[in-house]
């Protein structure tokens, strides 16, 4: 019976053994959970703010170090433009204005406009010559629109030009009085001249002129010379002539003699 006990308690020294073996193992297991949690705080957390920061630049996480670890690039990285929407440009569409006017009645009123032209040459009983000495016209009168090379438009040329360079004397195309003088802006300076049935305006002059307001003249009297005419500058040298009758411009060649 005594044996029998004796086999059943454990001596001291083997639970002592027991107890450290147990603690080493603890102790182990606590080394190994706290390494792999050191080493795993180690490869998430950045050391500093500067990764953080870094983010906001383009291509921050390119060519990178961070704890160790590099990020090569390993594609350009482009911005791909974009393209902003054009607007197509199209031109306004034409008016189609439709008269009203009857076919009978159109060609009535132009014979009546005929009519009105012829009477206003008629009119005029002055004989008239041709202002400069060349006699060659450079531009002749129109009604129509016509292209202007200076003004790049088309408008009415209601008058006559004659070629003559700067400088040149200009003559009175017939009797009559100096009734104005006066500067503008597209024909330069211009003389007026009242010859009783018409008014003929001698423009583009210089501004040395021979005569003044009010003068008396005669058929050939040198009243100036050529200068420059602003809305006619793209063209030759010469004097732009105009001829009013009443409430019309006229052709100027229609008015001067032929043997002139």
């Amino acid at each position: 019976m005594k044996n029998y006990r004796h086999a059943k308690e454990k001596k001291p020294t083997e639970r002592v053994s027991f107890y450290i073996a147990l603690s080493i193992c603890m102790m182990a297991v606590g080394f190994a959970v706290w390494s792999a949690y050191s080493t795993l705080s180690d490869t998430t957390e950045p050391s500093d703010n500067t990764y953080f920061s870094s983010l906001s630049t383009e291509n921050a996480a390119v060519g990178q170090e961070m704890t160790g670890v590099t990020v090569e690039a390993t594609e350009a990285m482009t911005e791909v433009p974009t393209e902003e929407p054009t607007e197509e440009v199209t031109e306004p569409a034409r008016k189609l204005v439709i008269s009203e006017t009857k076919p009978s009645e159109a060609q009535s009123a132009n014979q009546n406009m005929g009519a009105d032209r012829l009477q206003a040459v008629l009119n005029i009983e002055s004989s008239m010559v041709y202002p400069v000495k060349s006699q060659q016209v450079t531009k002749p009168y129109s009604e129509d629109a016509v292209y202007s090379k200076t003004l790049r438009d088309y408008r009415a040329h209601v008058g006559c030009d004659f070629a003559a360079d700067e400088g040149e004397n200009v003559y009175a195309m017939c009797d009559g009085t100096v009734s104005d003088i006066s500067v503008s802006e597209l024909y330069g300076v211009i003389i007026e001249v009242d010859c009783g049935d018409c008014y003929v305006y001698y423009c583009g002059l210089d501004s040395q002129l021979t005569v003044e307001k009010g003068q008396q003249l005669s058929t050939g009297d040198t009243i100036g010379t050529v200068g420059q005419i602003p809305c006619e500058n793209e063209d030759e040298p010469h004097v732009h002539i105009e001829i009013r009758s009443g409430n019309r411009t006229i052709d100027p060649l229609s008015v001067i003699e032929s043997d002139n």
